[in-house]
This record gives C-alpha cells, sequence and structure tokens, in this order.
C-alpha cells in the first residue's frame, strides 16, 4: 500500500516500508540507463559553457584574424546569458532525471534487485 498525501503515515505497513530501498534501486538503475543524473553543479555547468564559449569565440577570432580580446566589456556581457544557458542545462537535466525516476518508482515491484 502506497502512502497518498491523505494518509497518516501509521498506515503504512512494516512490509511496504522494508521494500522502500529496494524499489528506489530499481527505479535508479532504470532511470539512469535513459537519463543520468547530472553530476556537477549549476555553477560548474555555467562555467563549463563559458569556458567552451570563450574558447570558440577566441579560435573564431585567430581564424578569421579579430582582435576579441580587445573588447572585454562586450565579451563579459555576451558571456553572461551563457553562464544563465548553462545553469538552465543542468536544472532541465536534474528534472528530466527526477521524473525519470518518478516513473520508473511507480512502476517497480516489491521484489530485491538481481
Amino acid at each position: 500500500m502506497r502512502q497518498t498525501p491523505f494518509q497518516p503515515a501509521s498506515t503504512i505497513s512494516r512490509d511496504t516500508a522494508l521494500s522502500e530501498p529496494h524499489r528506489r534501486a530499481k527505479a535508479t538503475a532504470a532511470a539512469n540507463k535513459y537519463a543520468r543524473r547530472p553530476e556537477g553543479s549549476a555553477f560548474t555547468y555555467g562555467l563549463v559553457a563559458v569556458s567552451l564559449t570563450l574558447l570558440m569565440i577566441v579560435i573564431f577570432g585567430m581564424f578569421y584574424s579579430l582582435k576579441v580580446l580587445s573588447y572585454p566589456v562586450a565579451l563579459g556581457s555576451s558571456l553572461v546569458p551563457v553562464f544563465v544557458m548553462g545553469i538552465l542545462l543542468q536544472r532541465c537535466r536534474r528534472r528530466l532525471h527526477n521524473d525519470a525516476f518518478d516513473r520508473e518508482f511507480a512502476n517497480q515491484d516489491d521484489s530485491p534487485p538481481i
């Protein structure tokens, strides 16, 4: 019996409470197959996005003989949205993993993992 928002915690049977870790382990393994949990923090995702974008801009400038580093204000202001997009990517991936885990947790039976 699953606990609903309207049931007190005392109505959950002992068997359900004992099988919960098995269901969690199986749901995590199943969800990680198609929606892996992001390993880094949102700050790390932002820094990686800024670093890769800065590298691409420098390579682009070198290829076309442009002095992109001579405009630090324009460069810095263009990297702020990139940092925010890195944070949003991490949140999106985390949300996808949590949704996948919830779906798999609802579909798992009470048997121990193999």
